[in-house]
């Protein structure tokens, strides 16, 4: 692994120790650091005083190819924080003068990660408080928005399959199964024509796997931690992906059954303030589960010729290893199976 973390450890604990910083934290003794977590674009420290933690988030490179990523994240966990549901941000320094990444600070919020098997109506409940969330003319004009729900996902994957396709070490076979699902997405591309015509738009988070969930049974809290990539999108969009299975077998090794996706659809409900599109849901959802498939496998794709360049800034041998099994052949016929490979 590619420790990065530690090539900038002793930046990173003079940064935190630096009087303007703790000024500006209300800090007035020393900080420790430790590692806390790894992501494929992200570092987390955890940051400790003698009465309090903190999480120092520090960004490398940006998914929404973003000039300033970590004012993006910045500005959605304050735009998101009313929604009770997200971590409080509580300091951004986007500079890059003295580590050379931007970096945010935000709350500690002890807990687990979002267990399938008992935490279904929590999670329900956390996506219900976030895209129920109204933001106040302008608030979300910052929000990335695509030209259309389907359409932007298909042409996200587009681009991140041609780095697969023109990869030499590419497996053929995948390339020829992955290009048939590319002409199919092409064409179903043209379903979103109803959700353009009765658009149901939020703040979405679009990675929400279940790690990116903190449960604390004490406080009987679930909060949605990272929003690295939030639009203003389609609610059914974080849904169906919450519920596929590259999401549910990405850190879990779960599968969900569809008792499960039915309870679980049927607590979001409950728990969603009045929508005049609610008796869609469900239909919406269906449509997306496809596009989040495609989406899924096609990141994995790109990922995979990234992995195996030399010189890559972070490496996470798990996320390598579900790479490889999202890719296989068999997975991914399974993933398409309306295809008919």
């Amino acid at each position: 692994m590619n420790m990065l973390y530690e090539d900038i450890y002793n930046d990173v604990l003079s940064y935190v120790n630096q009087t303007n910083f703790k000024l500006a934290m209300g800090i007035n003794e020393d900080i420790l650091i430790r590692f806390l977590a790894q992501g494929e674009y992200n570092l987390n420290y955890l940051m400790e005083t003698s009465r309090k933690k903190f999480v120092l988030r520090i960004n490398t490179a940006s998914q929404l190819k973003l000039d300033n990523q970590i004012a993006y994240e910045y500005q959605a966990l304050k735009l998101l924080e009313r929604s009770g549901v997200i971590p409080k941000v509580l300091y951004l320094d986007d500079s890059k003068k003295i580590i050379p990444y931007g970096l945010l600070v935000m709350e500690y919020l002890p807990g687990r990660p979002l267990d399938y098997r008992y935490d279904l109506e929590k999670a329900a409940e956390t996506f219900a408080r976030v895209h129920s969330l109204q933001p106040n003319a302008g608030e979300a004009d910052f929000l990335v928005k695509v030209p259309g729900p389907f359409t932007g996902i298909y042409n996200e994957a587009t681009d991140l399959l041609n780095k697969y396709f023109s990869c030499p070490e590419a497996d053929p076979k995948v390339k020829e199964l992955l290009e048939k699902v590319l002409m199919k997405a092409t064409d179903k591309k043209k379903e979103e024509e109803y959700l353009l015509r009765e658009p149901w738009l939020a703040v979405i988070n679009t990675e929400v796997n279940s790690h990116n969930f903190i449960v604390n049974k004490e406080k009987n809290t679930c909060h949605l931690i990272d929003w690295e990539k939030p639009i203003y999108g389609e609610p059914a969009q974080d849904i169906a992906m919450f519920l596929i299975r590259t999401t549910t077998i990405w850190k879990a090794n779960y599968l969900l059954s569809d008792r499960e996706e039915k309870f679980f659809i049927k607590e979001y409900l409950k728990q969603l303030p009045f929508s005049q599109y609610k008796n869609s849901l469900e239909d919406r959802v269906e449509s997306f589960k496809f596009f989040s498939y495609l989406r899924a496998i096609a990141w994995c794709a790109m990922a995979w010729t990234e992995y195996n360049k030399p010189g890559r800034l972070l490496v996470n041998n798990d996320t390598y290893e579900k790479i490889t099994m999202y890719i296989e052949p068999d997975f991914i016929k399974a993933s398409f199976n309306e295809i008919g490979f």
